[in-house]
């Protein structure tokens, strides 16, 4: 996603990154880390016959964690992350579903200090072309002459 310095940055660059699919040692790995052990998410029958959810799903938050790790980020521009606006939850994510992330630069404000702030639509989809997850991401990134 950000793989260049603020001022190579334009409006409209796009990024798709590669897929991963959520997996069961995903789902309770993160919920031993987090100790969100909600029944959605832990407990097969539980959830089998919810009206909502048809079954049970992955943790928001495990969706979101692994999207961020599959965008790219470059060390030498990307300096921080920061922030995230307008989060939405949209279609459930379950065991088996593989996820990928696009993104769109939306806005780009200087800072006057060598550094910028990079906001992006994104979006996490499943196979099936459905959104997930949509958001207003923030990066704090510097120019070429900062990153020096």
């Amino acid at each position: 996603m950000i793989t260049e310095y603020f001022d190579r940055i334009k409006l409209g660059d796009r990024h798709v990154s590669r897929g991963r699919t959520i997996t069961e040692t995903d789902i309770v790995q993160f919920a031993m880390f987090t100790g969100d052990w909600h029944p959605a998410h832990t407990d097969a029958r539980y959830f089998d016959a919810d009206p909502v959810f048809g079954g049970r799903v992955a943790h928001g938050a495990l969706s979101l964690s692994v999207a961020l790790g599959l965008v790219t980020f470059w060390p030498e521009a990307m300096k921080a992350f920061y922030g995230i606006d307008k989060l939405r939850f949209i279609t459930p994510v379950r065991v088996g579903d593989t996820i990928h992330v696009e993104t769109e630069v939306t806005e780009l404000t200087p800072r006057g200090d060598g550094k910028g702030v990079v906001t992006s639509a994104f979006r996490i989809l499943n196979q099936r072309g459905e959104t997930v997850l949509a958001a207003s991401l923030k990066t704090l990134v510097v120019t070429e002459e900062a990153g020096r």
